[in-house]
């Protein structure tokens, strides 16, 4: 696998001497990625999340994942959700939901365990897919770039390898797995890109696959440099409590080429998420600042974009930050979006993702839950040293919305735990001695 280990050097994937976190479905490539890591003496755990979409058939990909795990004495993380009932309740499809439900787990394990990355199994046929959907679906360049080899802790070293490298390297180091029988319902439509599309096109050229690839390296190259060229244009951007402002002659004055970026990268400073902005909204914003007098347009993810005396104001709607709340063995509380419950108990109890776990002398002071604050910091198991908050939010992608939404526990005014993000090394329990249980479950606020 020198081909990997040159990718994973090149692009700084996998620091050797620090916790890596794989995730782990049961298929081939997830199960090759294990392998890999194991082999090549990496320090790894893993991590299998069942949907349950799949009956029994999702309970032996998990059994799978646990036998092998615990012949090599890999440390594993279960976790498990019922992705259709969120999909449901949240307007999600069920791969939306699916990948929402998985990711939030995964990042929640890396916070627990101090993994310095989340390495997933993403390979160059995935990648070609993924391409190929946002060209058909309509997309800039940055849909054209692809997967990313590397974002922000999460990883995905075996982009350099096509699904027929992959099998070979399944059958030549005998490495066990799964078939999800789904992934040949042609319906979807990326099972219909994977088996009717892309083979096509390797009729064309055996190497479409590679050379997709390659061009989306290229154009992920390309896209953030034109960023960097449109940052310039930000100079006077000033930022405010849930608003930014620009004057509309700084995005008029911008080659057309950039205006759109310049745009999003407004909203990227005002922490909107720009999930369902199409090219038909920067066209709009950009039609509002070429205007004059005053007008407004609202857009998707609450935010309201107004103009006034040649000044460009985008704000953010968001929801007030909770007070802080005590907490107390044996109740349960309300802070945000979460019912949150605290047990006091003898010994030590299974770690989740919807539970913090702490030693039980964090209840001898007064336990809170509360928002962030950005002078504080913590420190995680395995990690260099303390860090702050707002870098570990900053590493983890979260908006400013989901910073202030976050549960941060304190014991005594201390940073004990950050929910999703995980336990500084002081707070977290020792053989013997009894542990605090805190369980989260979300609710409609």
């Amino acid at each position: 696998m020198k081909k990997v280990l040159d990718f994973v050097q090149r692009f700084d994937l996998l620091p050797r001497y620090e916790l890596l976190l794989a995730a782990a479905s049961g298929g081939m490539d997830s199960m090759c990625l294990l392998d890999f890591l194991y082999e090549n003496g990496y320090r790894v755990c893993a991590a299998h999340y069942n949907h349950q979409l799949r009956g029994q058939e999702a309970d032996m990909d998990e059994d799978l994942v646990r036998a092998w795990c615990a012949a090599r004495r890999i440390p594993l993380c279960v976790g498990t959700g019922d992705v259709a009932a969120y999909a449901g309740e949240n307007g999600l499809t069920i791969e939306e939901a699916a990948r929402k439900l998985r990711y939030d787990f995964l990042n929640s394990v890396a916070g627990q365990t101090g993994a310095a990355r989340i390495v997933t199994a993403h390979h160059a046929n995935d990648n070609a897919e993924t391409v190929l959907f946002h060209l058909a679906r309509g997309t800039g360049m940055a849909g054209l770039a692809g997967i990313a080899p590397k974002n922000g802790r999460l990883v995905r070293p075996f982009l350099c390898l096509t699904r027929e490298e992959l099998a070979a390297y399944a059958k030549e180091h005998h490495v066990p797995y799964r078939t999800d029988a789904t992934n040949a319902d042609t319906a979807l439509t990326r099972n219909f890109i994977r088996a009717e599309v892309l083979p096509k096109l390797c009729r064309v050229n055996a190497q479409a696959v590679e050379h997709i690839g390659e061009t989306a390296l290229r154009l992920r190259q390309e896209d953030e440099y034109l960023d960097s060229l449109a940052a310039a244009y930000l100079t006077e951007l000033k930022m405010e409590a849930g608003a930014v402002t620009l004057p509309c002659a700084a995005v008029t004055q911008v080659p057309a080429v950039l205006r759109s970026r310049v745009l999003r990268l407004a909203l990227d400073a005002l922490g909107a998420g720009k999930k369902d902005f199409t090219a038909a909204h920067y066209d709009a914003l950009a039609a509002l600042c070429a205007g004059s007098g005053t007008a407004q347009l609202d857009l998707p993810g609450g935010v309201t974009a107004r103009r006034a005396d040649g000044v460009l104001t985008l704000c953010a709607h968001r929801r007030e930050t909770p007070e802080r709340v005590l907490l107390r063995a044996g109740e349960t509380v309300r802070w945000g979006g979460f019912a949150i419950t605290c047990r006091k108990c003898e010994k030590t109890v299974e770690n989740s993702e919807n539970t913090v776990i702490l030693r039980g002398a964090a209840l001898d002071a007064p336990l809170s839950v509360g928002a962030w604050d950005v002078r504080e910091s913590m420190t995680l198991p395995v990690s260099r040293g303390s860090r702050s908050l707002k870098r570990l939010f900053a590493e983890r992608g979260f908006s400013p919305d989901e910073r202030e939404q976050t549960p941060v526990i304190r014991s005594g005014g201390a940073v004990a735990a950050v929910y999703g993000i995980g336990t500084d090394a002081l707070f977290l329990p020792t053989d013997g001695e009894s542990v605090c249980v805190l369980t989260f479950e979300k609710t409609a606020e």
